[in-house]
């Protein structure tokens, strides 16, 4: 049986682009799109499995990710092999003076990483960087029975705002694409709205944001629409980059370049 996205989303646009084709070649077209419907229904097929690899996998990735961030708030109890592979990374003075050198929590580490990524660097102010210093944590929440996943902020309590938790919702659609956004509303403390009031603000991003269909052809479906994908951009960040290679990012390990800077060595290597 037909998938339902296929009888539902996709038959009728595909009846309507044969129809705008020449009539000699419409049983063609239609020829073309049948077989060609066999590996959709494959590669729909193999999406849904690497999905479920993906939240397989997410499911291993949770105690890890437990422990990383117990580290980031100073518990460091080691076993027998960690003491081993650590004792090899540090000089050794520092390794033998450790009983002396109590670990404490690493501040503003989420912080640090964020920065240290290209795309979120761009994204914060210098009045991003109060509010944002006072990040804890940030967790990813996949579903098993959509690509939909939510950013969930910890925060420590501060003089910003009045909330500890900000949830950045994220719905796709079947293909992966965002549909809708939702976030929990931040109250800001009085006289603590300056990286909100501020012309961009990293914090933008901690707002949801639903284009509706009807509106298409107005600006404020434009600008929704833009402000939806931007958003979407910077969650895929935090989901692909971010939160797996937390501890490189902080490190500064991470290589990342910019289109310019690769087309620039492309043309340097053409050249030579």
């Amino acid at each position: 049986s037909n998938p339902v996205w296929y009888e539902t989303e996709y038959q009728e646009e595909l009846k309507a682009a044969i129809k705008e084709k020449p009539a000699e070649q419409q049983v063609q077209m239609a020829l073309l799109a049948t077989i060609d419907k066999e590996r959709k229904f494959l590669e729909f097929e193999m999406e849904g499995k690497i999905h479920e690899i993906i939240m397989a996998y997410e499911e291993k990735f949770q105690p890890i990710y437990s422990q990383i961030q117990a580290v980031i708030e100073g518990k460091t109890t080691m076993t027998s092999e960690e003491e081993k592979e650590v004792s090899s990374l540090v000089e050794p003075d520092v390794w033998s003076n450790r009983e002396s050198l109590p670990p404490n929590e690493i501040q503003e580490f989420w912080f640090e990483a964020m920065r240290q990524n290209a795309t979120l660097a761009e994204e914060i102010t210098p009045a991003d960087e109060g509010p944002l210093s006072v990040l804890s944590c940030i967790k990813l929440r996949r579903y098993k029975e959509s690509k939909n996943f939510d950013l969930v902020f910890e925060f420590k309590p501060n003089e910003y705002f009045e909330e500890t938790q900000v949830i950045k919702s994220f719905i796709l659609a079947r293909e992966g694409d965002p549909i809708e956004t939702k976030c929990t509303p931040m109250s800001w403390k009085q006289g603590k709205r300056q990286a909100k009031s501020a012309k961009e603000s990293f914090f933008d991003f901690f707002s949801g944001c639903a284009p509706k269909a009807e509106e298409k052809d107005s600006k404020v479906y434009n600008k929704l629409v833009n402000k939806l994908y931007h958003d979407f951009e910077i969650g895929v960040v935090f989901r692909d980059e971010v939160i797996p290679s937390l501890v490189d990012f902080y490190l500064g390990l991470v290589e990342q370049y910019d289109e310019e800077s690769v087309e620039e060595e492309v043309s340097e290597d053409e050249r030579n």
